[in-house]
C-alpha cells in the first residue's frame, strides 16, 4: 500500500476436543500432618472453539515519525464436563472422601489495540515516544455441579451428603496504559531519559450460586455464602527519570520511578463493603556493562516492581470445587513488591569457545502466601457450609521471607575431529517461601541441581545429530522438620538425528530417555521414539511430503513432581497414544 504504509492482517481459529484423566497422590510433611495422604482421580472432557484476528499497521509519516497501530480481537466458546473423585487418608485408612461430577459452558471475548508513536528530533539525542494500549475482556459462565460427600469414622455406617448447585460466572475487565517517555542528550557520554506512566485496570467479578430444590426441581434457591459481587479499580502512576552512560568500555544505565497506586474494592453482594489501599513505591533499577577486552565482559542488572493482588485473591467468597479442599479470598491483601538483582560474566575466543558464569536473586516483600488449617471437627462456615473433619481451609495472605537464588555456569567448545560442539552446564537455585499451616508460620525450601552436556553437529546441510543429557537433581523440605523431606532425581537423555540423502530422501529419528531415581510411587523409566522419512521436491527442494510415526514403542508416559505449601503430589495424565501422519511442508524462501 505504498512506501509509507504497510498492513498486514491474519485470521486464526482452531477446534479442540481434549480429554485429560490424572491421578494424584499427595503426601503431607510429617512435620506437618503426620500420616495424612490424599488420593485423586480427575476427569475432564472440553471441546473448544476459538477465532483470533490480527492485524498491524505501519506508517512512516514523515523520515523522522512514524506511527504503529496493533488491533486485536479474539472468541472462545467452550463445553466442558468434569469428575473428580477425592480421598483423605490417616495412616492409610479413608478419613472422608468427595466425588463431583460437572458440566458447563462457557463464552469470552477479548478486544484490544495498541497504538505507538515515535519522533526523532533534527537535535541528535532527543527523542519522543507515546504508547497508548486499551483492552477490553468479558467471560460468562454456566455450570452445573452434583456432589456427593462421604464422612467416616462418626457412625457405625459412613454419612453420606448429597447436593446439587448451579453456579453462574460473569468477568469482566477494562484496562488502559499510557507510556510517554523522551530522551535528550546531555554530553557525547551522557543521556538523559524522562517518562510517565499511567494504567487502569477495572474488573467486575459477579458469581451466583443457586441449590437445586427437590420440591421445585429448579435450581431456585440461592446461596448467600457461595455467592459474590465484587468489583475493583487499580490505577497506578509513575514517573521515571533515567540516565544512560557510554564511554569506551563501560555503560551504564540508571533509573528510579516513583509509583503512586491506589487500589479500590468495592463488594456489592451479599453485604456491601468497600477498601481502600493508597501505595507509595521508589522502585530504582539499573544496569551496568563493562568489557574488560573483546572476549570478556562483565553485566550487572537489578530492578524492582510492584503487583496488585487479582481479583480473585481479593474475593472473600468461598469455592467449593473440591469439598476436601475448600477456599476463599482476602479482600485486605497488599500489593507485593519485588526486587531482582543478578550479575554475568562472559568470555569468548576467536576458537569458537564459550564461557558464561551468572549469579542472580529475588527478594519479595508481602509475598502472597497460603494460610491453610484443617478441621480437627466439623465447622460451619457459614449457615449452607460445612468443612467437614479432616479437610482443609485457605486463603491468602501476605507474609514476608520469600526468596529465591540462581545460579549457572556454561562451558562450550568446538571438536573438530566429529564437527560437533559441546556445551557443557551446570545450574543451581533455591527457593525460600513461607506459609502458614495450622496457625504455625514456616516455610517450605527448595533446592534444584541441573548438571547437562549437549553434542550437537555441524557436518553439513544434509546431515545433522544432537545428544544430550541432563540430570533434575531436587531436594525439598520444611523449616519445621529439616531432615523429612523428598529427594529424588530426573534423567533426561536425548537423541536426534536428521539426514538428506539419495534423489532428496529424508530420514529424521528423536530418541528420548526418561528415568527416576529416589521416587516410590511406581513410575517407571521409558523411552519416546519418533521417526519420519520423507522426499523433497520441486525447485530448491521447497516442498517436502513425510511419514511421520509418534511413540513407536508404545512407552509414553506423563508424570511430575511438585511441592505445594505442606505437601509433596505425585501427578500421573494420560498421554497421546502411539500414531501416524502424512504431512506436507512447503517453504518459503
Amino acid at each position: 500500500m505504498g512506501k509509507k504504509l504497510k498492513v498486514t492482517g491474519s485470521y486464526f481459529f482452531n477446534q479442540s476436543d481434549n480429554l485429560t484423566q490424572q491421578q494424584t497422590d499427595r503426601e503431607s510433611f510429617e512435620s506437618v500432618l503426620p500420616g495424612m495422604t490424599y488420593n485423586e482421580y480427575q476427569e475432564n472432557s472440553m471441546k473448544n472453539w476459538n477465532h483470533r484476528f490480527n492485524m498491524k499497521l505501519d506508517y512512516q509519516m514523515t523520515e523522522r515519525t512514524s506511527l504503529q497501530f496493533r488491533p486485536t480481537l479474539s472468541f472462545q466458546n467452550n463445553d466442558t464436563y468434569g469428575l473428580l473423585q477425592g480421598q483423605n487418608l490417616m495412616n492409610g485408612i479413608t478419613d472422608n472422601e468427595t466425588e463431583t461430577s460437572s458440566f458447563g459452558k462457557n463464552n469470552a471475548y477479548n478486544v484490544g489495540a495498541d497504538l505507538m508513536l515515535r519522533h526523532r528530533f533534527l537535535k541528535e539525542g532527543r527523542t519522543l515516544s507515546l504508547m497508548l494500549s486499551g483492552k477490553m475482556s468479558n467471560t460468562d459462565g454456566d455450570t452445573y455441579t452434583d456432589y456427593l460427600n462421604t464422612l467416616y469414622g462418626l457412625e457405625i455406617s459412613p454419612a453420606t451428603e448429597s447436593y446439587s448447585q448451579w453456579k453462574q460466572t460473569l468477568n469482566q475487565q477494562y484496562s488502559l496504559r499510557s507510556n510517554l517517555n523522551c530522551t535528550e542528550k546531555l554530553t557525547d557520554n551522557l543521556q538523559l531519559q524522562l517518562g510517565y506512566k499511567m494504567s487502569y485496570t477495572d474488573s467486575e467479578n459477579d458469581k451466583k450460586t443457586y441449590n437445586h430444590s427437590a420440591v421445585t426441581d429448579l435450581y431456585d434457591q440461592l446461596d448467600e455464602s457461595l455467592s459474590n459481587e465484587y468489583q475493583s479499580g487499580y490505577l497506578t502512576q509513575a514517573g521515571n527519570v533515567g540516565l544512560r552512560y557510554r564511554a569506551g568500555k563501560l555503560s551504564a544505565m540508571l533509573g528510579v520511578d516513583a509509583q503512586w497506586a491506589n487500589l479500590k474494592g468495592d463488594l456489592v453482594y451479599p453485604q456491601p463493603d468497600e477498601l481502600s489501599h493508597k501505595y507509595f513505591s521508589l522502585l530504582p533499577s539499573f544496569t551496568l556493562r563493562y568489557s574488560v577486552d573483546r572476549n570478556n565482559s562483565f553485566q550487572l542488572r537489578y530492578r524492582s516492581k510492584s503487583s496488585s493482588p487479582s481479583v480473585t485473591n481479593l474475593q472473600n467468597v468461598i469455592d467449593n470445587s473440591n469439598p476436601l479442599f475448600l477456599s476463599t479470598g482476602n479482600p485486605n491483601l497488599d500489593q507485593q513488591v519485588s526486587h531482582t538483582a543478578n550479575l554475568r560474566y562472559l568470555r569468548t575466543t576467536k576458537s569458537g569457545q564459550t564461557f558464561i558464569a551468572m549469579v542472580g536473586a529475588t527478594i519479595q516483600q508481602d509475598y502472597v502466601a497460603d494460610s491453610t488449617f484443617v478441621a480437627r471437627e466439623d465447622i460451619a462456615l457459614s449457615p449452607t457450609v460445612t468443612l467437614n473433619k479432616g479437610s482443609q481451609f485457605t486463603r491468602p495472605v501476605n507474609l514476608d521471607g520469600y526468596y529465591s537464588l540462581q545460579s549457572m555456569l556454561t562451558y562450550g567448545f568446538p571438536v573438530d575431529f566429529i564437527r560437533s560442539n559441546i556445551n557443557l552446564s551446570l545450574s543451581a537455585n533455591y527457593a525460600n517461601v513461607p506459609t502458614i499451616f495450622d496457625g504455625i508460620e514456616s516455610r517450605t525450601c527448595e533446592l534444584n541441581l541441573i548438571p547437562k552436556i549437549i553434542i550437537g553437529s555441524n557436518i553439513s546441510k544434509n546431515l545433522d545429530f544432537t545428544a544430550s543429557y541432563s540430570a533434575g537433581i531436587n531436594k525439598m523440605f520444611s523449616s519445621l522438620d529439616n531432615t523429612a523431606g523428598s529427594d529424588y532425581v530426573t534423567h533426561t537423555a536425548a537423541a536426534k538425528l536428521g539426514w538428506t540423502f539419495f534423489w532428496g530422501l529424508t530420514f529424521r529419528s528423536t530418541f528420548n530417555y526418561i528415568g527416576y531415581t529416589g521416587l516410590d510411587t511406581g513410575t517407571e523409566d521409558y523411552f519416546l521414539w519418533n521417526l519420519s522419512l520423507g522426499k523433497k521436491f520441486l525447485k530448491n527442494n521447497a516442498a517436502e511430503i513425510r511419514i511421520e510415526a509418534f511413540d513407536v514403542l508404545k512407552q509414553n508416559q506423563a508424570f511430575t513432581h511438585r511441592t505445594g505449601s505442606n505437601y509433596y503430589d505425585y501427578v500421573s495424565s494420560n498421554v497421546l497414544q502411539p500414531y501416524a501422519m502424512i504431512s506436507f511442508v512447503y517453504t518459503i524462501r
